[in-house]
């Protein structure tokens, strides 16, 4: 085994990855459902149950993608710190790592307003690519060792599609921050759906290369 340290963090990055993607649904449904609330209240002369509904859905989705975030935040730190000891591009992501937490930090703070909120959650998407990114990158470092020609391959073809989904997805939230949500709920909504179809798939096509890469790291 090449990267023992390597093997050991992927396989923790791919965990992570996993329980990443359940968070993502989970804030996924709770913002169709709020966006969805907004939508149908509107001329509504008792919209009060509607928001009720949309408050308890926010608590039961947001309890589930936090804790799943939170597992998922560790397992990613620890995976990324021992592939780094075989690998120094991920090196990097550790310093976008706290960036990150320092970014979900403020959104903490701002919760409170709606813009500053989004635009903390805009921010750590985007680091959140850059560190997609660099994993990929470094994967493909490592597969050149093994001399491994279909990983590399794979890699570079899905660097592309990571960045082009990763950024559509972006615009899509930076929009969404742009319409106010009583004048535009519907679009917001329609947006909301795009986003986490595009997040879905981001994913997907993510932990595929990942998974290939635990093999590889895994092999005598």
């Amino acid at each position: 085994m090449k990267f023992p340290n390597a093997a050991k963090g992927v396989s923790k990055i791919f965990t992570a990855e996993i329980l990443s993607l359940i968070a993502l649904v989970a804030v996924g449904i709770m913002s169709i459902f709020s966006a969805f609330v907004v939508a149908t209240s509107q001329g509504n002369s008792d919209p009060s149950a509607g928001f009720v509904a949309s408050a308890a859905g926010f608590v039961v989705f947001g309890a589930v993608a936090g804790i799943l975030g939170i597992i998922a935040l560790i397992l990613n730190i620890v995976g990324v710190v021992q592939t780094a000891k075989d690998e120094d591009s991920f090196r990097v992501i550790i310093y976008l790592t706290v960036l990150s937490l320092i970014v979900a930090f403020a959104a903490a703070v701002f919760s409170g307003n709606q813009f500053a909120s989004n635009l903390s959650k805009t921010v750590s998407d985007l680091v959140s690519l850059i560190c997609s990114v660099l994993v990929v990158l470094g994967i493909i470092n490592m597969a050149a060792q093994y001399n491994n020609i279909e990983i590399i391959e794979k890699g570079g073809k899905i660097f592309k599609i990571i960045i082009i989904v990763g950024l559509l997805s972006l615009i899509m939230r930076c929009i969404s921050i742009i319409i106010p949500n009583q004048n535009g709920a519907v679009i917001i909504l329609i947006l909301a759906i795009i986003s986490l179809i595009l997040g879905i798939v981001q994913y997907c096509i993510y932990l595929s290369f990942l998974s290939k890469a635990k093999k590889m790291l895994n092999e005598e």
